[in-house]
């Protein structure tokens, strides 16, 4: 990414519906599992311009590397410690250092050469029973101008984000798909941008609040269906939750939703 994608990005995470649903879903599965502690070690890796570190601070010690120095300057705009760059291929970081690790739309950028690496190196980081969070832009068929601003590899599938998952060692979990209900629309706006002469990404663009409002609001009623167990079939992004196993001898698969039971499948596939 250049400057003007992260200073816009810098300007609209905290609000623009996009950077607000992602959080939401997020919040779901992080806490359940994590109660607000201080001592918890939590990594973003891919940091960005921060507002997802600075997100995640509720919930324990938050750590974010980037490799942009450009996203990493704006993120200290955020007064945000502990910041450092680095690559997500090569973690600066000992063994088993980490609560939770969170990878939001990183696994499919370019300077990601290798997705399996970037997970056996979360995997590393991780303490035993460890979690991490996951999400990702879906479908290949949506390739478009946005994925090319944005310095992306490729697109996933939800079972092939599951496979490489298992491949490293993660085994128990939660594996949906999202931006489902708004799955339309972005069909469509992604088809548009192949026939027009667009040079910037228009998916981050502020947006008139009525519209913004409407565009979380769609984006809760997801997040409400997955707080109560269930998965979605299709959608323009993926989001995995999925835990390092316990050390030998403890309680390798604990309920995942406190109080609540939930059944670990990946939508079907």
């Amino acid at each position: 990414m250049e400057w003007p994608e992260y200073e816009r990005m810098y300007r609209v995470e905290d609000s623009h519906w996009w950077f607000v649903g992602r959080r939401q879903l997020a919040q779901i599965f992080i806490e359940q599992q994590f109660g607000p502690n201080s001592r918890q070690r939590i990594l973003d890796i891919g940091c960005g311009t921060g507002g997802n570190l600075a997100f995640l601070a509720r919930w324990g010690q938050g750590n974010g590397i980037d490799l942009s120095p450009l996203a990493l300057s704006l993120a200290r705009c955020r007064r945000l410690p502990r910041l450092a760059q680095a690559s997500g291929l090569a973690l600066p970081y000992a063994d088993h250092s980490f609560d939770l690790v969170t990878l939001f739309d990183v696994l499919y950028h370019r300077w990601i050469t290798s997705d399996d690496q970037a997970l056996k190196e979360v995997y590393r980081v991780l303490r035993p029973g460890g979690w991490l969070l996951l999400t990702d832009s879906a479908l290949p068929s949506l390739w478009s101008v946005h994925d090319e601003i944005y310095y992306a590899r490729q697109r996933y599938t939800l079972p092939a984000v599951h496979a490489k998952l298992s491949e490293v060692g993660f085994e128990t979990g939660v594996f949906s798909y999202a931006n489902s209900l708004l799955l339309p629309f972005v069909v469509a706006i992604r088809t548009l941008l192949r026939w027009l002469p667009v040079t910037e990404d228009v998916d981050v663009q502020p947006l008139p609040h009525w519209l913004n409002r409407l565009l979380i609001a769609v984006r809760s009623l997801e997040a409400l269906w997955l707080r109560r167990g269930h998965t979605l079939p299709l959608g323009s992004s993926l989001i995995c939750f999925t835990q390092k196993p316990q050390a030998r001898g403890s309680n390798k698969f604990p309920d995942l939703f406190i109080g609540q039971r939930l059944e670990i499948r990946d939508s079907g596939y």
